[in-house]
């Protein structure tokens, strides 16, 4: 039996001889984090065989697969996007629903305001009449009076009109959603995926055009296809890695895997899910499908289900749902088996690198807490599930304090004007790699003959230095 492995006996446990899988499992800003601690890994010369991605985790799987995760930080690097721009932007529906909302309680509001107003002006009122000899009673009153008798019949139509408007504004939507769906509606998410669709373009295409002089590809399925065939044709050289990576298909209420596997593993791994009694989703393999389906899954798996929409997917004509069209988003709130889908796929080590953090504390708005429950709710359901498997090691990446919200992209303002970022964050990431997994576990005995530079020197290299914590 195996279990989480500490400093003082995991050195016994590691070999770089066997098939090791790291899962990366967070959301939003926990990219950074888990960017960061995957460098580490990288950095100190262990090989990665497989990885695996859950919620944003998939974004950092799908590029350090393909020998690309640097390109997430620095300052044409992802994170500096997040960290100039919120990924996800409201709906116009929205948007437009606050306007509305805003100027009829900014018409509610004005005889507040101007009462306010009056009475600020009777000081200044007074201190004139007073120095210009002049009585100062029946001076603002007067005035009071006269505006209230001329704002009088415009008020209530000013305050009915935005209501109108918006009243308007649903019973469209209402209206145009009933006749193209022909079903009941839904509530919109309230955030749609714009900017982050052109972020996870632009970065993956800056990965994958090779020779190509386009700034922007074609299509998604040029896309998906360049990238599959970088990966497809790079499998076993150094600093390239199999992926897998999840995401919820809320039509079916069943965790989909996507990947990108060798052969015998994708085989092992669907053999094995055929075969659990739960009767688990089968693996959809992108190998064998166009390219479109690739960047689709990848979207969804990044997609937190509620604040944006859900992506539509075609399944694959092979599977059980074959031809029909599915709305998937990330799989972060669902259990899953990611450990029995690791262990099929020939994984005899285990690395977790996770976001969440010991305790039972959380910060941040209802969904920020909800994500970092999940999260240590399926992290333990892991360990634990891990821990069952004999002959299987199995090491723990985490924070020790959750230094920022999910969906705090801006970053943290500290004292002494000191802001904590995205970059710092990556930095604590490569930090706690070394602290917690690279100086205990493998030493300077254990790195491989790699012309790999040492763990001290990678991690002087464009290492951003974080601000002061509290």
């Amino acid at each position: 039996m195996c279990s989480v492995a500490s400093s003082n006996e995991s050195e016994a446990l590691f070999s770089h001889h066997r098939r090791t899988t790291v899962i990366l499992s967070g959301e939003g800003t926990a990219s950074a984090y888990l960017a960061g601690a995957l460098r580490a890994l990288t950095d100190a010369g262990v090989r990665i065989d497989c990885l695996v991605g859950v919620g944003a985790g998939s974004l950092v799987a799908a590029m350090a697969a393909i020998d690309s995760g640097s390109r997430l930080a620095g300052k044409e690097g992802f994170f500096a996007h997040m960290e100039a721009d919120r990924p996800w932007r409201y709906r116009r529906l929205y948007f437009l629903s606050l306007v509305l909302l805003a100027a009829c309680f900014a018409v509610f509001a004005s005889p507040v305001l101007f009462g306010a107003a009056a009475l600020l002006s009777v000081p200044l009122v007074a201190l004139t009449r007073f120095l210009s000899e002049q009585p100062a009673e029946g001076v603002v009153a007067p005035w009071l009076g006269r505006f209230v008798a001329a704002a009088e019949p415009f008020y209530l139509r000013a305050l009915v009109v935005p209501l109108i408007a918006l009243c308007a504004l649903w019973l469209g939507w209402l209206v145009m959603n009933a006749l193209k769906s022909r079903r009941a509606p839904r509530l919109p998410a309230p955030f749609e995926l714009g900017r982050l669709e052109r972020w996870l373009t632009t970065s993956l295409w800056k990965a994958v055009r090779g020779t190509s002089t386009d700034e922007l590809p074609r299509s998604r399925e040029a896309l998906g296809d360049a990238y599959r065939k970088l990966l497809a044709g790079s499998l076993g050289q150094r600093g390239y890695a199999e992926l897998v990576f999840y995401a919820l298909d809320t039509d079916a209420g069943q965790e989909v895997p996507f990947v990108l596997l060798k052969d015998r593993f994708a085989k092992k791994l669907k053999s094995a899910r055929a075969a659990r009694v739960d009767r688990s989703a089968e693996p959809i393999d992108l190998a064998r499908e166009d390219g479109r389906l690739f960047f689709d899954a990848l979207l969804a798996s990044l997609s937190p289900p509620g604040l944006v929409p859900s992506v539509p997917i075609q399944l694959p004509l092979g599977s059980s749902h074959g031809g029909e069209v599915h709305r998937f988003s990330s799989s972060l709130l669902a259990s899953g088996g990611v450990v029995a889908d690791a262990v099929s796929a020939g994984a005899e080590q285990l690395v977790f690198l996770s976001s969440c953090v010991p305790g039972d504390k959380a910060v941040g708005n209802a969904f920020e807490r909800i994500t970092e429950a999940a999260l240590r709710r399926n992290l333990a359901q892991q360990i634990s599930e891990a821990s069952r498997v004999s002959d299987l090691s199995v090491f723990l990446i985490r924070p020790d304090k959750q230094r920022l919200g999910a969906y705090e992209t801006f970053g943290r303002a500290q004292v002494g004007g000191e802001k904590l970022g995205l970059e710092a964050l990556y930095a604590h990431g490569r930090r706690d790699a070394v602290r917690l997994f690279v100086t205990p576990v493998l030493g300077d005995g254990l790195r491989p003959e790699m012309e790999s530079p040492s763990v001290s020197e990678a991690l002087q290299q464009d290492l951003p230095v974080g601000p002061r914590e509290l």
